[in-house]
């Protein structure tokens, strides 16, 4: 930590010039190294996120790679299924939306009655991005997988440079399995991690470990709880999304739910949420206001259980970072380090903040 009664003597000065460097190369080391890390980063997050349930299982069996194993066949199963059903509900989702704005292209009644609820130049921008390929491609039912083709290349680039030669499905498969790879032996050797302390020299230990405790107590709960509360607030918006009928509902409701990951960011989910309900309503011949209304209820109910029921039963305090600080983290480490800032932003955040709060602390313990 630095201490401010110390004099700024030439070697003090060399040093924090040192320190200073030593940042800087680390984080431009982190960004040449991000295609090799992500897959390790992203394993070491669920191993973080599912410690807890391999701890339960080894209270029943004692071998700690047998638990690991029961506990993610116990886990991956029942999600493969679930994410199988969902995919098959969202192609056909995707489809139907495809259909519709065909419809509103081509159908001259719809334009006559777009004319009563959207101003001419709004409408003229609709049209525009109806028309679109991109747009028009991705509305079909191998439309998800292709995002989710593009998605894999972009947020795992070295396996894909790997086994580009191959077939796609080799290429997503190849991915997850370096993931889940590295996730089993994590999880295998996690509690092994905290012999980590004998390996810091003795004369900074102290001040290390007391890091460390503290950044793990600002970041434990939030992290597991949040994830929680998206996954929850994902499937209640897609679930109400399903009951009023708006397209893609499954997919739209879980984007939502991963926003949530920064609280109150879903309020950006309005945007696309009014949109289609709009589209659906003009395309059907339903009525447009009714539309709209049935979204922004959804979203008031959500937003309700949100805030009165999920977060006060499952997070309690929260994190130290308001909304507006996490969403800068994620901004601010997302383009030093791309994709794999992206998944380190709030950690890096949270040693950020401890850093000051203990430089603080000594501050004011100075002063007193």
């Amino acid at each position: 930590m630095i201490d401010n009664d110390a004099p700024y003597t030439f070697d003090r000065v060399i040093r924090l010039l040192l320190a200073g460097g030593f940042i800087w190369v680390s984080v431009l080391l982190l960004d040449t190294l991000s295609d090799a890390l992500t897959p390790f980063v992203v394993a070491l997050t669920l191993a973080y996120m599912l410690h807890p349930m391999v701890n339960f299982t080894g209270r029943y069996i004692k071998n700690r790679t047998a638990a690991v194993l029961i506990t993610l066949v116990a886990i991956l199963l029942p999600t493969a299924k679930l994410i199988w059903m969902a995919l098959g509900m969202i192609g056909g989702e995707l489809k139907h939306t495809g259909e519709l704005l065909s419809s509103v292209i081509n159908n001259s009644a719809v334009a006559q009655r777009a004319e009563q609820y959207i101003p001419a130049d709004i409408w003229q921008k609709v049209l525009e991005l109806a028309k679109q390929e991109k747009v028009r491609n991705f509305l079909t039912e191998s439309g998800l997988t292709d995002m989710l083709q593009a998605s894999v290349q972009k947020a795992l680039p070295g396996i894909w440079h790997i086994v580009s030669g191959s077939a796609q499905t080799l290429t997503a498969v190849a991915g997850l399995f370096v993931i889940i790879l590295y996730l089993v032996f994590l999880l295998n050797d996690y509690d092994k991690l905290s012999g980590w302390r004998k390996c810091v020299p003795v004369g900074y230990r102290d001040r290390v470990i007391t890091f460390v405790d503290e950044f793990t107590t600002v970041t434990n709960h939030y992290f597991r709880t949040q994830a929680l509360i998206a996954l929850i607030i994902g499937c209640l918006f897609s679930v109400g999304f399903l009951i009023i009928g708006l397209p893609l509902a499954v997919l739209l409701g879980m984007l939502i739910g991963l926003l949530n990951m920064v609280p109150y960011l879903q309020i950006i989910g309005l945007i696309p949420a009014f949109f289609l309900a709009g589209i659906d309503a003009l395309a059907t011949g339903g009525n447009f206001w009714y539309a709209l209304g049935g979204v922004g209820l959804i979203f008031a109910i959500v937003q309700v259980l949100q805030d009165a029921v999920l977060v006060p039963r499952l997070q309690g305090e929260s994190l130290g970072l308001s909304p507006w600080m996490i969403l800068l983290s994620l901004s601010i480490w997302g383009k030093l380090l791309g994709f794999l800032g992206v998944v380190l932003a709030l950690p890096l955040s949270c040693i950020v903040l401890t850093l000051y709060r203990q430089w603080m602390a000594k501050a004011e313990e100075g002063a007193a």
